[in-house]
C-alpha cells in the first residue's frame, strides 16, 4: 500500500488529539519558561546588579596622611595607576586636597577668637588646595582665589575662598584680611578673602554636602570640626600655586577615587573587591613613603552584591533543571501514550506494505504543528543576537568556568539566531515523543 493521495494524516491525528494537544501544551510551557529564564539571566540579572551598586553608598576610595609636598605629588601620580588596576580598568573620577600646617589664630588681629570654641579647645584653621572645587561647589558671593604671584610673597595676602557657614562662624565678609601664624613653622601668613562658596546640589555625583566628592573635606560641612582638644575652622580654599610657590607649607593630602558603579563588570566582582582590600593594606604598610590611611566600604558592597547575585543564579537554575526535568517527564508520558494507541495502527500499515520511512514521514508532519506552537507565542525578542549574548555570557561569568562549558558558550553565542526563542531543544523532544510511536518503532524493535 502506498501513503499517496488519501493520507490517513488527518484522520489519525483527529483520533489522537488530546495526546497531541498534550504534546504542544507540554512544548509551549517549556520553551516559554526557558525563554523567560534565559532572557532574565541574560538581561535582566546583570541590571539588576548595575542599579544595585550604582546606588550603593560608601562606594568612594577615600585616602589621607601626613605628607610633605614632594611626597604628595608622588602619591598623586601613583595612586591613579594602582586604583586603575584594583579597579579592573573601570573609569572613575580622581580628586586631590593639599592641606597646609595648622593655622593659629594671632591675638589683636583679626579674626578674633571665636566664640563658638568649646572650653578647653584651641582653635585653628586650615588652608587647602581642592582639586575640581569649582564643579563641585557654587559662589555666593566675590570670585574664586586666583593664583598668587611670586612677587607677592611676604607682601599680599594669598587669595582664598571661605565656605559659608565658616565664614558665619568667624564674623568674615568677602574681602577681608585675616592675619594667621602657621603653628609648625612660627610664620605669620595672611589670607584675603575673595568669595564665600557652598557645596553645589545636583552634581552627578550626589546632592550637595552628601556627594562623594566632599569626603575630601575632613573639617566637615558645618564650617568647623572639633577632635582631639582642637576646633578647626575652614577650609580656606586656596589655588594650587599657593603651595607649589612655597607661600604654604603642605602638611597633609587626601585623596578620593569615585569608582562608575554602573560599569564595572559582574564577572568580577570577587577579584575587585580582593585587590582593593590589598592596595589598603599596602598603602597602610607603604615604604620608603609615609603611610597612608584609606576609608572605604567598596570591598563589602562587592561582597555583598556578588553573594546576592551567586544566591540568584543558583535558583534560577535549579528553576531551570526542574522546568527541564518536567518537561522530559511529559514528553515521556506522552511518548507512551501514543506508543500503546497507534502500536495497532503501525502494525496494519506495516502488513500493508507501509515502509518506516513513510510512517516517519506521517508522523513527522503531525508533529510539526505542535513543535511549532512554542516560537508562535513566545517572545520575538529573545531570539536577538543581545538576548544570546547575554545568555551565554550569563553561563561561564566566573573565569574558573571550566573548559568544556567555556568553549560551548563560544560556539553557542557565535552561532545565527535560532528561528524560536528558548533553542531548539523543546521543540526537538516534542518531534521525537512524536514522531517516534508513529514510526512503529516500539512496536517493531521493543524501544
Amino acid at each position: 500500500m502506498a501513503l499517496t493521495g488519501d493520507s490517513p494524516l488527518w484522520p489519525r491525528t483527529k483520533a489522537q488529539r488530546p495526546v497531541i494537544i498534550a504534546a504542544a501544551l507540554t512544548t509551549l510551557v517549556a520553551a516559554a519558561l526557558a525563554s523567560a529564564l534565559a532572557v532574565f539571566v541574560g538581561l535582566a540579572l546583570p541590571r539588576a546588579v548595575r542599579h544595585n551598586l550604582a546606588t550603593a553608598g560608601g562606594t568612594a576610595l577615600v585616602i589621607s596622611g601626613a605628607v610633605d609636598r614632594s611626597q604628595a605629588a608622588r602619591y598623586s601620580s601613583a595612586l591613579p595607576r594602582q586604583l586603575s588596576s584594583a579597579l579592573a580598568g573601570t573609569p572613575f573620577a580622581f580628586y586631590h586636597v593639599l592641606w597646609s600646617d595648622p593655622l593659629g589664630f594671632v591675638p589683636g588681629s583679626f579674626p578674633a577668637t571665636p566664640a563658638s570654641t568649646g572650653r578647653g579647645d584651641v582653635p585653628i584653621a586650615e588652608a587647602a588646595a581642592f582639586a575640581g572645587i569649582t564643579a563641585h561647589a557654587v559662589l555666593i558671593s566675590g570670585s574664586w582665589p586666583g593664583p598668587p604671584q611670586p612677587a607677592d610673597r611676604g607682601a599680599q595676602p594669598i587669595p582664598a575662598a571661605l565656605p559659608a557657614p565658616a565664614a558665619a562662624l568667624l564674623d568674615v565678609r568677602t574681602g577681608a584680611v585675616l592675619q594667621m601664624r602657621d603653628r609648625v613653622s612660627g610664620r605669620l601668613v595672611r589670607f584675603r578673602v575673595s568669595g564665600l562658596y557652598r557645596p553645589r546640589t545636583g552634581t552627578r555625583t550626589g546632592a550637595g554636602a552628601a556627594a562623594p566628592y566632599w569626603s575630601l573635606n575632613s573639617i566637615g560641612t558645618s564650617g568647623a570640626g572639633t577632635a582631639v582638644g582642637f576646633t578647626t575652622y575652614g577650609p580656606l580654599a586656596v589655588a594650587a600655586p599657593a603651595f607649589s610657590t612655597g607661600m604654604l607649607a603642605v602638611g597633609s593630602a587626601s585623596w578620593v577615587a569615585l569608582p562608575d558603579m554602573a560599569r564595572l563588570p559582574d564577572s568580577q566582582l570577587g577579584g575587585i573587591a580582593a585587590r582593593v582590600s590589598s592596595l589598603d593594606q599596602a598603602l597602610q604598610q607603604s615604604s620608603p613613603l609615609p603611610s597612608l590611611t584609606p576609608v572605604t566600604s567598596l570591598p563589602a558592597v562587592l561582597d555583598g552584591t556578588q553573594s546576592d547575585l551567586a544566591v540568584a543564579r543558583s535558583l534560577l537554575a535549579i528553576c531551570s533543571v526542574l522546568v527541564a526535568l518536567l518537561a522530559g517527564a511529559a514528553l515521556l508520558v506522552v511518548a507512551r501514550l501514543l506508543a500503546v494507541q497507534r502500536e495497532g495502527e503501525s502494525a496494519m500499515l506495516t502488513a500493508r506494505g507501509a515502509a518506516r520511512g513513510q510512517l516517519a514521514r506521517l508522523a513527522l508532519a503531525e508533529a510539526l504543528p505542535a513543535a511549532c506552537c512554542g516560537p508562535a507565542v513566545t517572545s520575538p525578542s529573545s531570539c536577538s543576537p543581545s538576548w544570546r549574548a547575554g545568555s551565554c555570557a550569563a553561563i561561564p561569568r566566573y573565569r574558573q568556568a571550566s573548559p568544556v562549558v567555556t568553549a560551548w558558550t563560544r560556539f553557542w553565542s557565535s552561532r545565527p539566531p535560532w528561528p524560536w526563542p528558548a533553542g531548539p531543544w523543546p521543540h526537538c523532544g516534542c518531534c521525537r515523543s512524536v514522531v517516534r510511536p508513529g514510526t512503529g518503532w516500539p512496536h517493531a524493535g521493543g524501544g
